[in-house]
């Protein structure tokens, strides 16, 4: 009766908070909603959602706390318990963000028309996606291949085993579906999947504050070599490269090393190493062109604390990038709770 009096008076859209329908099997119920909205030209978001964010229009359309940190990642979920880890992660790291929306069971606009709404939105600089189910797989790819090229796409795709899908089913009414046909899709649609809701976050987060590599090579550089070991792991495991380092560039670093380290990549500091053989090897690496990405394992010690190597860090590449040299540097960081 609500939604018919949204109707009768020509308001557009509509928000629709309430459960109670797809996903307790309650489709005949769904149905109808969608039909008065059709009937009236309403379009709907929802039913069974924490209702959406968008801080650019200082606008909290939901039950939960607010949040009105501008910035450029746009977040959705389908689920409104995962909306608010969202929301929570937003605001314990300050991350900016131009939209939190919840989508639930999608009975009218889903996860294409958020891709290509944030697509052409000049506010959003990437997007990342909660999803249980597709509600269309070929429009999914459309909208995704047209949203690729200007900005990243992040996917966490829920519900990837049997008893996750079965979950799914009865949280938002989803068909999870085959994991594997979901991979073949989100890998032909250009998006970046996430294996977890912290990666997701995480990537979101990186992702528009971080330059495009120019080519495929990665140098790692750390001062504990077991964080040189896994890295070199992460950085096979995630499809990428590590550079083979050529002669030249091995003896350059090699000035910096101390006997016992070791060269080649990853390039093995040592943990007893002074701020300024961090500095000098960091500056190696964006200086030659040859080198694409770095990737840097800090390990905490009272030699080179943890902010002066942080500080370090972000005025060497501040530095780079006024004189037009931009490349993704990211940091591990292992150590007390001075790391944090």
């Amino acid at each position: 009766s609500a939604l018919e009096e949204v109707g009768r008076k020509g308001i557009p859209n509509a928000v629709l908070i309430p459960s109670g329908f797809a996903e307790t099997g309650e489709h005949e119920l769904q149905d109808e909603i969608v039909a008065i909205g059709e009937r009236y030209g309403v379009r709907l978001l929802g039913p069974n959602i924490y209702g959406y964010y968008s801080t650019w229009q200082d606008l909290c359309a939901t039950f939960c706390t607010p949040y009105d940190v501008k910035g450029g990642v746009a977040l959705t979920s389908q689920s409104g318990g995962i909306g608010m880890a969202i929301l929570g992660f937003a605001r314990t790291t300050k991350t900016g963000v131009s939209a939190i929306v919840g989508l639930g069971n999608k009975s009218d606009l889903d996860e294409d028309d958020l891709l290509t709404w944030f697509g052409e939105d000049p506010n959003t600089k990437c997007i990342a996606m909660h999803l249980e189910d597709l509600k269309d797989g070929r429009a999914f790819v459309e909208a995704a291949r047209a949203t690729v090229p200007k900005k990243p796409v992040v996917v966490l795709k829920a519900g990837r085993t049997a008893a996750g899908a079965r979950a799914a089913g009865s949280h938002t009414g989803a068909l999870a579906g085959d994991d594997a046909v979901y991979e073949d899709i989100l890998k032909q649609a250009g998006v970046i999947r996430a294996p977890g809701l912290n990666e997701m976050l995480e990537y979101a987060r990186g992702l528009p504050v971080l330059p495009t590599p120019q080519g495929d090579n990665i140098v790692i550089i750390t001062g504990a070599g077991g964080s040189g070991v896994l890295l070199s792991d992460a950085v096979t495991d995630n499809g990428l490269s590590l550079m083979e380092i050529p002669p030249d560039l091995d003896a350059s670093f090699r000035k910096f090393i101390p006997p016992f380290g070791a060269a080649g990549n990853p390039v093995d500091i040592t943990g007893g190493e002074p701020p300024s053989t961090y500095e000098a090897t960091i500056r190696l690496g964006l200086e030659d062109p040859r080198i694409h990405s770095l990737v840097l394992g800090y390990w905490h010690t009272i030699v080179t604390p943890p902010m002066v190597f942080a500080e370090l860090t972000a005025r060497v590449v501040a530095e780079f990038r006024e004189r037009g040299i931009e490349k993704p540097v990211v940091a591990s960081l292992a150590g007390d709770v001075e790391v944090e």
